[in-house]
């Protein structure tokens, strides 16, 4: 009888049963490495905003990589081994553990977990890396804390200076704008921003950031728009170089404001997007209308919201005029219950715009209710 044995090839480097290419699992894996990782790694950041250099310039701090120093080194780490290290291998995983930290160096442990071969089990490696840190300052730090600026932004209001509610608006607009470009524009910063008894000044880097913040402001406050380019230079091949200087004028009015619109008195009830929404004091109609409207070339300013007068109902009786009491002067005079949008309470606060001895009762607002 013949009994016949199949032998496996020994593994060539350690004499174990060979599974691939003449080795065992383990000594395929060791010359078949799921990572080539550099023992030592140079990583270079921006000393200001924490940018890390890479091939071709710099890779900016994302967004939502919070300003906390363990995540902004976990971000910076993270990039330069994408760079450092060479995967060989499909489907592997890999880990990051911080072993020591020094003034300008840390040491991590690369762990790994990965096949070597599709045939092959999965296994772990293990990489001790030393990552050495410098600083310098990236191209967009640069610019900023020079002075760049490719644009100006100016923000006046037509006869009046800007309120406190629309400076403020109109800051954190910029600076929303201005974060939410930064990682695509490399000028995407405000280099000065000023305010002063004309209203407030933006220097940017970027005249394409400028256009958008000034397309926004223009369309959010109905504002009139200028464009002025001042020659400031020639660049290296001789070609001319122009700085753009934008101004934004906001009307004169504002929201709560009083106006003559089509010679009837209005008052301003919202601004922004659609237009300009206004309620007809004297027809008691809400209309919207925008720069583009017929209407609009009729648009006069009367006064301010602080024009209006405080009265409070007197008397009223069902089918007679409401008697009203001026809290200033007490005075007391009658207006046509018509005139009211809401129910008339005796004893309550209503405010009116007197205009040319004519008691134009305003809409209640949410601050006016009782």
């Amino acid at each position: 009888m013949k009994i016949l044995i199949q032998l496996k090839a020994p593994c060539y480097i350690c004499g174990a049963d060979a599974v691939i290419d003449g080795l065992c699992a383990d000594c395929y894996a060791k010359e078949n490495p799921l990572v080539v990782v550099p023992p030592t790694i140079n990583l270079q950041s921006c000393k200001r905003c924490g940018a890390v250099k890479v091939p071709g310039g710099w890779k900016k701090v994302p967004s939502k990589v919070s300003s906390n120093e363990e995540d902004l080194l976990d971000f910076q780490i993270s990039t330069v081994l994408q760079r450092e290290v060479k995967v060989r291998s499909p489907d592997v995983q890999l880990a990051v553990e911080e072993t020591k930290r020094l003034d300008r160096v840390n040491y991590i442990t690369l762990i790994v977990h990965g096949s070597s071969a599709p045939t092959l089990p999965v296994h772990e490696e293990e990489y001790t890396v030393e990552v050495r840190h410098s600083y310098a300052t990236c191209d967009t730090c640069g610019m900023a804390s020079g002075g760049y600026h490719e644009a100006i932004l100016q923000i006046r209001a037509d006869g009046r200076p800007l309120t406190e509610i629309e400076a403020g608006d109109i800051s954190e607009l910029v600076s929303q704008m201005t974060i939410a470009e930064y990682e695509s524009d490399t000028k995407a910063f405000v280099t000065n921003a000023s305010r002063d008894r004309y209203g407030l000044d933006f220097r940017i880097g970027s005249e394409h950031l400028t256009r958008q913040v000034a397309d926004e402001l223009e369309s959010k406050y109905l504002a009139e728009r200028k464009e002025n380019y001042k020659l400031i230079g020639q660049d290296k091949g001789g070609k001319e170089k122009y700085r753009i200087t934008i101004l934004l004028r906001l009307p004169r009015f504002t929201v709560g404001d009083f106006v003559r619109i089509s010679r009837n008195p209005c008052q301003v009830l919202n601004m922004g997007r659609g237009g300009l929404t206004y309620i007809d004091l004297l027809t008691r109609e809400q209309f919207t209308i925008n720069p583009r409207s017929a209407k609009w070339r009729s648009l006069e300013y009367i006064g301010p919201l602080s024009d209006r007068r405080e009265f409070m109902v007197t008397t009223h009786v069902f089918g007679q005029p409401v008697q009203l009491m001026d809290s200033s002067t007490f005075e007391i005079t009658e207006v046509d219950a018509e005139s009211f949008s809401r129910e008339i309470v005796q004893g309550t606060t209503v405010y009116a715009l007197v205009l040319e001895d004519q008691i134009f009762i305003l809409p209640p607002t949410d601050r006016d209710a009782p």
